[in-house]
C-alpha cells in the first residue's frame, strides 16, 4: 500500500484538475472539482512572520532543509493511540465534533508576488480539512501574503486573485476536491503529500486504499513555492480561523514529516518553528526511540494528552 501511494505522487497527476485512484490500480481517473471554502488557515495576528525561522514562531516540530529545496512532503500518522474523538473549538473556523484539519505547511519565504508591497513574505499551505457532521472534506491548497513588520501589508498586488483579510492577503487553489467525511479514529489510515514544481503545485490525500489528488492550474503555483521550499510543518490541528482542535483525554499520535530535497541528509528538527495558527490540545513529549528509514529524509515526534518528560525530536536521514 505504501509503494502504490509513493508511485502514484511520484508519477503526478496527468494534468490540472481534480483526480482519483483506487487500490491496486496504479492510473489517475479525473472527478468533478468543487470549489474549496471560505475559511482561512492564517497566522495568528500575535505572531508576525521572519524569514529566518527562529524559536518562538510557532509551537510546533517542523522539518528544515535549508539552503536544499524540497520537491515532496509527505505527512502522516505512523502511530495512534486512545483517539476517540476531537472537537474543533474557537471563534473563526469551523468548530463543532470530528472537525480538524490536516496541515502542511511551508515556512515564510521571499516571492516575487509580493510585488512593490514592502514588508511581505509568501506563505503556502497544503490543506484537508474535516468539518463535523456528514458533510465532505475538501483537499485544497491556500496560498498566502503575510506582514513581516507589525505596520502589517499596505494592500494586495491588483489583478492577482488575492483578498485583504486584515492579517494578510489570501487566495485558494480554483480547485478542491470533495472526500468524504473521515472519522478521527481513522487518522491513522490518512497521508497528506505536498507538490511543488515549476509546472504546478499539488496535492495528494490518501485515505487507506483510495487516493485522491488535486493539481493547480498556476505554472508554478501562486507564490512560486517550488523555488523557496526550505522548511515544512505538518499536523492535526483546529480547522481553520485560529481555532484548536480539543482532543479527548488519553490522545497519543505521532507525527512523520518526509522532506525530499534531493539527498539523504536528515533535516534539522528545530522547536517552536512552526507557522500556522491553529492548534491542538496536546503536549508535544518524548520522540520513540528509533524511528523508522523512510523513502525521503524524515523527522517523527509524539504528542500527548499527558505529559511525559522532555519533548523531542528524532530526525533521520533517507534511504
Amino acid at each position: 500500500m505504501d509503494s502504490w501511494h509513493r508511485s502514484l505522487a511520484q508519477q503526478g497527476l496527468p494534468g490540472a484538475g481534480c483526480f482519483k485512484a483506487t487500490y491496486p490500480y496504479a492510473q489517475w481517473n479525473r472527478i468533478a472539482c468543487s470549489t474549496p471554502p471560505r475559511v482561512w488557515y492564517p497566522v495568528p495576528p500575535s505572531r508576525r512572520p521572519r524569514l529566518q525561522q527562529e524559536v518562538g514562531d510557532g509551537l510546533d516540530f517542523t522539518a528544515d532543509t535549508s539552503p536544499r529545496l524540497i520537491s515532496t512532503a509527505i505527512g502522516a500518522f505512523p502511530k495512534v493511540k486512545g483517539v476517540t474523538s476531537v472537537d474543533s473549538v474557537g471563534c473563526c473556523g469551523y468548530q463543532g465534533l470530528n472537525s480538524y484539519s490536516l496541515q502542511l505547511n511551508s515556512y515564510f519565504f521571499q516571492t516575487d508576488a509580493c510585488g512593490n508591497i514592502p514588508n511581505c513574505a509568501g506563505w503556502e499551505q497544503f490543506v484537508y480539512e474535516n468539518p463535523s457532521g456528514s458533510s465532505k472534506g475538501q483537499l485544497f491548497i491556500q496560498d498566502w501574503l503575510v506582514p513581516t513588520s507589525s505596520s502589517g501589508l499596505s494592500g494586495c498586488p491588483p489583478d492577482a486573485g488575492w483578498e485583504y483579510v486584515g492579517i494578510g492577503c489570501v487566495q485558494n487553489s480554483p480547485y478542491s476536491v470533495n472526500v468524504a467525511n473521515v472519522s478521527i479514529t481513522d487518522l491513522q489510515q490518512l497521508i497528506v503529500t505536498g507538490v511543488a514544481a515549476s509546472g504546478g503545485d499539488s496535492i495528494y490525500l490518501s485515505v487507506g486504499s483510495t487516493e485522491y489528488g488535486m493539481k493547480d492550474i498556476q505554472s508554478d503555483g501562486i507564490t512560486d513555492l517550488s523555488q523557496h521550499w526550505e522548511g515544512s510543518e505538518f499536523n492535526v490541528i483546529g480547522n481553520g480561523g485560529g481555532d484548536t482542535a480539543d482532543f479527548n483525554s488519553g490522545s497519543k499520535i505521532t507525527v512523520s514529516l518526509q522532506t525530499d530535497d534531493g539527498v539523504t541528509k536528515r533535516p534539522a528538527c528545530p522547536a517552536d518553528t512552526g507557522t500556522t495558527g491553529e492548534s491542538n490540545n496536546l503536549n508535544f513529549v518524548r520522540a520513540p526511540s528509533a524511528a523508522p528509514k523512510l523513502q525521503y529524509p524524515s523527522i517523527e515526534f509524539t504528542m500527548s494528552s499527558k505529559t511525559n518528560g522532555k519533548a523531542t525530536c528524532d530526525a533521520v536521514k533517507g534511504m
